[in-house]
């Protein structure tokens, strides 16, 4: 059984079949739960912050007989059993090129360097360990981590509590030297030692740990100044780094990246059966939000000539009332020749509807844009763009047109290799892009 986003009519007994040991602990459990209770790795990180998605909501959710998906895709594993949900865009088990493509815009990854070869649960592994450096970027943004540790001492420059066995030990007889302890904040911790055994993996055991942890300035110097603050690395004691991280994670919220990178470290140090459920108590995998992954690839493509307000770092939103009242977070706003609006729908064609037009309309009426659109990706060869003219009194129409259109990128079907796939999607977003510049 193979699943994709958004699918509304699964049986439940057939997913219970498949899937016996991972239907007892998904099925109508939230993402709040499933994050706190499994080693469940969610991209973005930060999932309370992102738009549109409830906290609250499941990933799994059933209605009578039937079992939903919502728009998380990914990879979970447990007890032997393996889930996939590709998204709705996959053409079967084992290719998600419209997922990967995303991924590597967004991320700006290089994944023509997966192995194709690999089955799919392996290439999400892969994926574990190209993020690693983007996870480790956004960590130390926040600067080196430092923790409380006890050091050791035996010398002459006493200076903290006198360690008295240590001292008989190695002081007798008296030869000038006091044996002591100090508790001192210190780069020399559980974590940090944690990421730089993570690092020390990838460089022997990946064919390709050049492309991973060297791919670009900013990364090599993360590498070197993780390497440079942990001189005390042994390789024999990974397994007692493991257990400490996993028995103390990183819950201040000021650290959430910390938080974040220690995860990914655990799935990665983990090894790549391991981490997706063999023989462990806990569900692990991978999951993304394939809605904000949509919205942030259409960020890159229409580039500069939209400004991209970002509700889930709260930054670049805009005052609907005066005094700076009722803050709001358009998808993509241009002022380049006329004021538009867009919003950003993971959702087929018919679906863009009801309280989808209300929201638009308002920020047209706000930012008095002539223009707005709805942006969504379509794989069908039916109708992929529609216009609605807006109304005024008792369904008069207006001397000055506004328009809402709703705009499909269509995402190619059938290709036989993700290059392919590629060449495609380039032409379908220059048509895309033409087709905005038109309506200006």
């Amino acid at each position: 059984m193979w699943m994709r986003d958004n699918q509304q009519n699964i049986s439940k007994a057939d997913f219970q079949a498949a899937f016996p040991e991972l239907a007892e602990h998904l099925l109508d459990k939230s993402l709040d739960y499933l994050t706190k209770k499994h080693q469940l790795f969610l991209f973005p990180n930060d999932l309370k912050a992102i738009s549109g998605l409830d906290w609250s909501g499941k990933i799994f959710e059933t209605v009578n007989d039937k079992v939903r998906t919502r728009n998380i895709v990914g990879f979970m594993g447990f007890k032997g059993e393996s889930l996939r949900i590709h998204s709705r865009f996959a053409q079967n088990d084992e290719e998600d090129y419209f997922l990967h493509y995303m991924l590597q815009k967004v991320l700006h990854l290089n994944l023509t360097n997966l192995d194709t070869s690999l089955s799919t649960d392996q290439q999400f592994y892969q994926l574990l360990l190209y993020l690693f450096p983007k996870y480790l970027q956004a960590a130390l943004r926040k600067g080196l981590y430092k923790e409380y540790q006890r050091f050791h001492y035996h010398d002459s420059n006493v200076k903290g509590a006198l360690d008295v066995a240590r001292h008989i030990k190695y002081s007798t007889p008296f030869v000038g030297k006091i044996a002591y302890t100090t508790r001192e904040f210190s780069y020399e911790n559980d974590l940090m030692q944690l990421i730089r055994h993570t690092i020390e993996w990838i460089k022997v055991s990946q064919k390709n740990s050049q492309k991973i942890l060297t791919p670009n300035q900013e990364t090599r110097k993360n590498i070197d100044t993780i390497v440079q603050v942990t001189p005390s690395y042994d390789l024999s004691d990974r397994r007692k780094i493991i257990f400490k991280n996993r028995q103390s994670p990183v819950r201040h919220a000021y650290f959430h990246e910390y938080a974040a990178l220690q995860r990914l470290c655990l799935l990665i140090l983990k090894g790549q059966e391991q981490s997706f459920g063999s023989g462990s108590e806990q569900i692990h995998g991978m999951l993304f939000d394939v809605a904000w992954l949509w919205e942030e690839y259409l960020a890159t493509l229409l580039g500069s000539q939209f400004l991209h307000p970002r509700n889930k770092d709260r930054s670049g939103g805009y005052s609907l009332f005066n005094k700076g009242n009722g803050l709001i977070y358009p998808d993509f706003l241009s002022f380049s020749r006329m004021p538009i609006v867009a919003d950003a729908k993971y959702k087929p064609f018919g679906n863009i509807k009801g309280t989808d037009y209300l929201q638009l309309v308002a920020y047209m009426y706000r930012f008095d844009a002539k223009l707005g659109f709805y942006f969504f990706p379509n794989a069908t060869t039916e109708q992929h763009t529609q216009q609605f003219e807006l109304l005024q009194g008792k369904g008069q129409k207006r001397e000055d047109k506004i328009i809402v259109e709703k705009l499909g990128l269509t995402i190619p079907q059938q290709m036989t290799s993700f290059e392919a796939f590629v060449h495609a999607m380039q032409e379908n977003e220059a048509q895309f892009l033409e087709r905005i510049q038109l309506e200006q």
